[in-house]
């Protein structure tokens, strides 16, 4: 359900200039985008989307794909769902939308011989907690997770596996990130649920408020460069088209990795202070493989909901040295967490989604997909050891986010060991910095990236449009009463 919202009443002038076509021009159409727009709602807002559809990193598959369900191959989950995180009332209450949150599931742990026995595998989850990574005092600045953490472990490859699992949230290696600022984010966790209809029906009845309250969405319009032009003037955005948006604040929501490899340009140039900070800071590698067949043919499919594989080889060992010699010994290197909506999904069915981490991630990307889907159909079958042979898959899909212009990867990436050119270190003060408004605020940044505790998930981007949103209305309101206030003493 959409609440329906009033449509956007006309509004003040600058004060000595012409009307800007817009109050706010909003660039980015994924959550951050939507969000903010949508709390614009009684201002002439256009939201500009570089791609042919909304959504940015969020696309959920289904029937068009051939899947008999839809499922997320972006954002997916929302965590934290019952402590508070504050998509979840977006999502229940103000679209109206269910949330399915699976109970029950049970897991099985596979090692290199086999599933492991259910009280080997809880065992073996209680030792990794207690041996779960805090950063002592002193850590040197330059100190990898995977420096301090790694030799605690090694008596044992199975955690040293498991301390890896983080890295599949994460998008970089333990090797990359900082052992200093390890868990300093105070994100949400805790219950997991799942939008019915996936994260695009939820982009649906975002972007239908949106245009319910007045607001405009153009699809398929690149941002090539954006101007501000002072006080009272209002702010300029040039797209690859040749158009012109004119409005007194933008809000970007650009990609951390697009803002890195292939900006917009920015007339003035933004702060030193800024693009340090965008240089130090690193966008994560994450890709899934989907796996769709005619009838479930893994172990208990009615009970498991996932199959954690650990690698075949000691994942101390980073793949940039393994060097792997095929996808299948790639796979085996590396640790996957598989997940089952046969057993998890609202409506049942026989599909099987892979989360691929960073290091694997960026070797797959050299590959087709369909080679790759298929090589990892053949590892799993190799790994679960069905009694039969199992059915071939009718649908394979595999994600590609880091050849995405629009994307260049994932999300970002907990504190990396980076440095920018002028010698300071990446810090998460950096995701602070990003998320500070420029030009007197007539430009303002939201994205995931820009939020320092739940940066890297849909809740991040959320929050971080909801904040630039209600930030840009107050500012809109203040040049509303000035022009109230110049106009009156007009008059006298």
């Amino acid at each position: 359900m959409v609440v329906p919202a009033s449509r956007a009443a006309p509004s003040t002038p600058l004060s000595g200039e012409p009307d800007p076509a817009y109050d706010v021009v909003v660039i980015g159409c994924g959550m951050a985008g939507a969000v903010a727009a949508r709390q614009l709602a009684g201002h002439r807002v256009a939201l500009l989307e570089a791609r042919n559809r909304v959504g940015g990193r969020i696309y959920t598959a289904g029937e068009v794909e051939g899947l008999p369900q839809p499922i997320d191959l972006g954002g997916s989950m929302i965590h934290g769902f019952r402590e508070g995180v504050p998509t979840a009332k977006l999502i229940t209450h103000e679209l109206g939308m269910d949330v399915h949150v699976p109970q029950g599931a049970k897991g099985l742990v596979y090692g290199p011989n086999g599933p492991l026995a259910e009280a080997e595998a809880t065992s073996l989850f209680a030792t990794s907690a207690q041996n779960a990574f805090t950063p002592p005092s002193g850590v040197p600045a330059d100190a990898s997770i995977a420096s301090l953490l790694f030799p605690t472990l090694k008596s044992d490859p199975r955690l040293v596996a498991l301390a890896r699992t983080a890295e599949i949230g994460a998008g970089v290696e333990l090797e990359g990130m900082s052992a200093k600022y390890a868990g300093f984010e105070q994100g949400f966790k805790g219950t997991d649920g799942f939008p019915e209809g996936g994260y695009g029906e939820v982009m649906k009845n975002l972007v239908a408020d949106i245009k319910a309250a007045g607001g405009e969405v153009r699809l398929s319009v690149e941002v090539t460069e954006i101007e501000d032009l002072g006080a009272g003037k209002g702010v300029r955005v040039e797209t690859k088209d040749g158009r012109t948006f004119t409005a007194k604040a933008v809000i970007s929501t650009i990609p951390l990795a697009v803002l890195q490899h292939s900006p917009p340009t920015f007339q003035p140039p933004l702060s030193p202070l800024y693009t340090a900070a965008i240089e130090r800071m690193r966008t994560g590698s994450l890709e899934k493989i989907v796996l769709s067949y005619p009838s479930a043919w893994w172990p208990s499919p009615d009970e498991n909901g996932s199959f954690l594989l650990l690698p075949l080889h000691d994942p101390s060992v980073p793949l940039e040295e393994a060097k792997p010699a095929s996808l299948h010994d790639l796979f085996s290197r590396t640790v996957i967490p598989v997940s089952s909506f046969q057993r998890i999904a609202s409506t049942p069915h026989p599909t099987l989604l892979a989360y691929i981490g960073p290091a694997a991630a960026r070797y797959i990307a050299s590959y087709p997909a369909d080679e790759v889907a298929s090589a990892f159909h053949d590892y799993l079958v190799t790994r679960l050891s069905p009694s039969a042979a199992p059915p071939a898959p009718t649908v394979k899909l595999v994600t590609e986010w880091q050849r995405d212009p629009f994307s260049r990867g994932a999300t970002s990436t907990p504190v990396p060991l980076t440095q920018s050119k002028d010698g300071e270190r990446a810090s998460p003060l950096d995701f602070v910095i990003v998320s500070r408004p420029t030009w007197d605020g007539r430009l303002g940044y939201a994205g995931e990236h820009t939020d320092l505790d739940n940066h890297g998930s849909v809740a991040g981007a959320a929050i971080s449009g909801q904040r630039e949103g209600t930030r840009v209305k107050e500012l809109l309101e203040r040049l509303a009463e000035q022009e109230a206030n110049e106009q009156g003493k007009a008059l006298l």
